[in-house]
């Protein structure tokens, strides 16, 4: 997302984007996260937010549609840009060093490149501000762009990945594997390097292709060029670096939540095969059991004989063994005929741990068997939406092995679940229910209802993320509340939809009844769901 390829485009949209616009004010609202409020006098909206990512492997600038500011435990910055006017954007030739201009006034220069990604306040070339350790950099010189690199005679010896990156440097270095693969460059030459070089930067240059591959990286190197299977193209660069940044987030805390699950699982599996190779020890208790019978056999065919009792053993003729006598060890303080019932039971005891352990053989065996399916499905999830869904299958199996990963809540709801898109819908069924709908949605999640009508309330689950679904998402699900509401006969249905923290409900007012703070209206045509 911090290319520089993509962020010459990311330039050209700020460009246009911030072209009249006055700063308003900027935050962070979570942790490496700087975003900036601009409005422009005559559009008579809000505005809109550029945000910065300065998240190791997640470095982004982008736009964003306006969203009210968070209005506690967040801190301002850059207070002397407050209703000054951009000049422009540049972007530092060769580097990831991007500026914003303003009219009479201190500037904002982006880093975009690694731990060190930062937003400063630049006054005649000097730090006066930062986002990040601003008392380590204030009256520091800026940052610099790299001096470009000799593309002459590459040295002897340089493997592939060092022969692109000999002959461009910027090349998205996230693309070079795919790129040495698919042009089997393993073994070429460095006139063959330079070749593709020149090739593939000049399609990012005169035709690219704005892309987010299955994997969640971006890529504008045109698909004729790198055929990579796409989860997603785009008009512009700036919503595919914003589409990349969210799927990004979205995997983080994807990660996140099976880190949590997956060493647990891989301990019991652990545990439960050494627990196995306990058992196979066992096999010897059939040669001890087998030892201690023939000792009390022997012994008692001697009962009648007297013994010295200050001997702790005795020597007898072994009629399980031709022509041998076999020593018995003693207690001395028994006769032969008890001390041969010891060994008796011992006997009986070796054979019940045997009777146990195959018990305990077949049960372990079943729990390594269904560990290593819930792992291996598990390792097959691919997001949130997935994981929620594999939680509540497997419910039941993790809760047994002491494994938060289930959520007891999830066995009954008191409202319908479908899916859209990889999203989660969940409708009520009457009043009461849509209370207790809307009384279980998080706060970020998206509250629709159809407007002026009584019906459902219809919620998209968000899972505690802070950016809205993308629009198709919502319209689906508004069809969803247009159908159960009472206006289901009618060709299309105004629902309002917003976040459900502005969704009030108030003490004594009847179920189902709310009060919205905030509203946005769509058009949607009624469409019964697939309930789950």
């Amino acid at each position: 997302m911090n290319n520089y390829y993509i962020l010459k485009y990311i330039t050209d949209h700020l460009n246009q984007k911030l072209e009249n616009a006055n700063f308003a004010f900027s935050i962070s609202p979570h942790r490496n996260v700087w975003e900036a409020y601009f409005y422009k006098n005559d559009t008579g909206n809000n505005g809109f937010r550029v945000i910065f990512s300065s998240t190791p492997g997640e470095t982004a600038l982008f736009t964003d549609q306006y969203r009210a500011p968070k209005k506690s435990n967040v801190v301002n910055f850059f207070e002397p840009l407050v209703e000054k006017k951009v000049k422009d954007v540049k972007l530092a030739e060769g580097d990831r060093l991007l500026t914003i201009r303003f009219h009479n006034s201190p500037a904002l220069l982006f880093q975009l490149f690694g731990n060190k990604a930062n937003v400063f306040l630049v006054k005649n070339d000097t730090i006066i501000d930062s986002f990040k350790n601003k008392n380590e950099l204030e009256g520091k010189e800026v940052p610099r762009p790299r001096k470009p690199r000799d593309k002459g005679d590459p040295s002897p010896g340089l493997n592939a990945r060092q022969l692109l990156l000999h002959y461009d440097q910027k090349l998205p270095r996230h693309l070079l594997d795919p790129i040495i693969g698919h042009y089997k460059l393993e073994n070429a030459g460095a006139g063959r390097a330079r070749e593709v070089v020149e090739m593939l930067t000049e399609a990012m240059i005169n035709r690219p292709t704005f892309r987010v591959l299955s994997n969640g990286n971006l890529c504008i190197i045109p698909d004729d060029l790198l055929p990579l299977e796409n989860r997603k193209t785009f008009d512009n660069i700036n919503e595919a670096v914003k589409f990349a940044y969210y799927k990004a987030s979205h995997l983080r805390r994807f990660d996140k939540r099976v880190q949590s699950i997956r060493p647990k699982l891989v301990k019991s599996l652990k545990k439960a095969r050494k627990a196995i190779q306990q058992l196979e020890k066992a096999d010897k208790a059939n040669e001890r059991a087998d030892h201690y019978e023939e000792c009390g056999h022997l012994l008692m065919a001697h009962a009648h004989k007297d013994h010295d009792r200050s001997k702790e053993s005795i020597e007898v003729d072994d009629f399980y063994s031709e022509q041998e006598r076999r020593k018995i060890e003693l207690n001395p303080t028994l006769s032969i005929a008890e001390n041969a019932k010891e060994y008796y039971d011992r006997a009986a005891k070796a054979r019940r741990r045997i009777v146990e352990s195959k018990r305990r053989d077949k049960e372990i065996k079943n729990e390594i068997d269904n560990l290593e399916k819930i792992l291996e499905s598990l390792d097959r999830v691919n997001n949130l939406y997935e994981l929620q869904d594999w939680e509540k299958k497997h419910e039941e199996q993790l809760m047994e092995l002491g494994i938060g990963g289930g959520t007891g809540q999830r066995k009954s709801t008191p409202y319908y679940k479908t899916e859209f898109d990889g999203y989660e819908i969940w409708i009520g069924k009457n009043a009461k229910s849509n209370d207790k709908l809307t009384s279980a949605a998080h706060k970020e999640d998206i509250w629709l209802h159809a407007r002026g009508a009584s019906g459902s309330h219809v919620v998209i689950r968000m899972n505690n993320t802070p950016e809205k679904p993308p629009m198709h998402v919502i319209h689906r699900a508004a069809s969803y509340a247009a159908w159960h509401s009472k206006m289901r006969g009618s060709q299309l249905v105004p629902v309002i939809f917003t976040k459900r923290k502005y969704v009030i409900k108030s003490k004594g007012t009847p179920a189902g009844a709310v009060r919205v703070q905030r509203e946005e209206v769509v058009m949607a045509e009624p469409q019964e769901p697939e309930k789950q």
